[in-house]
Parts: structure tokens; C-alpha cells; sequence
């Protein structure tokens, strides 16, 4: 994907030149970088460099870049998106977007999703799907409901469970006799660092099972380490 990631960071620029909104940028450190449960720096400690934009009118948009480690090939992976929220209610919003994923030296698991989503003020509930999950030939659907809850000044209880299920096309070894659904969830606490930093200590866990094609050397049980500084 030579180019991909500098083409999106050159379009968000020039939409930040023309649309007045406000533009941040995050960096975060872990020491196991996870995606639904399972890892993707292959258990080892991994950074990620984001990027957003928010409009008018509840628009927003961003990319993050990572090193991805599946197995022996790691490369660049860029991760796009785009969406908007609408207010229901006081205390309640509305979400929809899309998602891309481009993965360098791994281009065939190049994917993207839809999603919607129910914004409450300590919870949210999200639902993706995907046309081509992973580049395997099988359609996806992902649904998963987060939780924050304040326990102290800058300190909060966080909570997440997501199911993700595989339809159609060829069962991936990875899946074995586990069956087309994956399990995943995670607890843990956050403290918040002065105005701009996060740190969470979560323990992740998932199932076995599920539409994946790089899970084998994945842990299904640890801790994660997380830092994130916006600037």
C-alpha cells in the first residue's frame, strides 16, 4: 500500500483547510496491542499514531497508524474513518460511519466496515459489519457494548463485551471446530494524567473461535498496559 497512509493525512489537512473544525492528535503506548480481544503486535509492547478531525454538524474523520506484528510480517497498517453524530435526547446521541483498513506487506487483509451506534453518557453499544472480513472471503458482524464509570476524581471503572461472528465463504483453520463466534471482553481502571494523558490497566480475555486468520501464537488471557497523550 505504498503512499496509502500519506494520502490520508494529505486529505485531512487540506479538509481541515476548508472547513473549520478542530484538529488533535493522539500517541499511545502498550504493552500488548489488541483488537477484539486478540492481539496484533504479537503479544509484544506496540505504539499507535492517530489522528482526527472533527467538523461541523457532528462530522468527524481520522486515521491511525500502527506496526502490526501478524506472526513474521510486520509492516505499516493504516486505519481510516468517517462518520457523524446525530442527538436523540438529552443524554443519548446517535453514530454511523465507515471504517478502512490497509495493512502493508499483508495487502490481502485489506477490509472495511459500516457501523451504528447508541452514544449514552457512561455507555455506548456499537454494531460493524463487513462485506469481506479480513480479506477471508466471509461477511461479519461485530456488536459490543462499552461501559465508564466514575469512581473517583480522574479515576474510572471501564467495561467492554463484544461478539463477533463469521458468515459464508471457507472456515479458516484458525477457527477449527470452535465455530463461527468469537467471545471477547475486558475490565480494568483508568486514571487520567493531567489534561491530555490516560492510563489504563486492563486484563483482556476472548474465546476461541470466530473468523480470524492470524490467532494461533495469540494469548487468549493477559494484562494490558496502556498509555495514550493527546497533543
Amino acid at each position: 500500500m505504498p503512499r496509502t497512509p500519506s494520502r490520508l493525512l494529505l486529505l485531512l489537512s487540506l479538509l481541515t483547510g476548508v472547513v473549520r473544525a478542530d484538529v488533535g492528535a493522539t500517541l499511545s503506548v502498550q504493552t500488548d496491542a489488541r483488537e477484539r480481544g486478540m492481539s496484533y503486535s504479537n503479544n509484544q509492547p506496540s505504539g499507535q499514531l492517530g489522528l482526527a478531525w472533527d467538523g461541523e454538524g457532528g462530522w468527524y474523520a481520522g486515521v491511525s497508524l500502527s506496526r502490526p506484528r501478524f506472526t513474521d510480517r510486520i509492516g505499516l497498517a493504516a486505519r481510516a474513518y468517517g462518520g457523524r453524530v446525530f442527538a436523540l435526547q438529552a443524554g443519548l446521541d446517535a453514530e454511523a460511519g465507515v471504517l478502512a483498513y490497509r495493512f502493508e506487506n499483508v495487502s490481502s487483509y485489506d477490509f472495511f466496515e459500516a457501523y451504528a451506534a447508541l452514544l449514552g453518557e457512561r455507555w455506548n453499544v456499537r454494531v460493524y459489519v463487513s462485506p469481506d472480513y479480513y480479506g477471508i472471503r466471509q461477511r461479519s458482524g461485530y456488536v459490543e457494548f462499552n461501559l465508564r464509570w466514575p469512581l473517583a476524581q480522574g479515576v474510572a471503572a471501564v467495561g467492554h463485551v463484544g461478539v463477533l461472528r463469521g458468515w459464508g465463504g471457507e472456515r479458516r483453520a484458525s477457527s477449527g471446530s470452535h465455530g463461527p463466534v468469537r467471545i471477547d471482553w475486558r475490565a480494568g481502571a483508568s486514571w487520567q494524567l493531567g489534561d491530555s494523558s490516560e492510563l489504563q490497566l486492563l486484563w483482556v480475555a476472548a474465546s476461541r473461535g470466530g473468523p480470524y486468520t492470524w490467532t494461533d501464537a495469540s494469548r487468549r488471557r493477559t494484562a494490558v498496559l496502556n498509555l495514550t497523550t493527546a497533543f
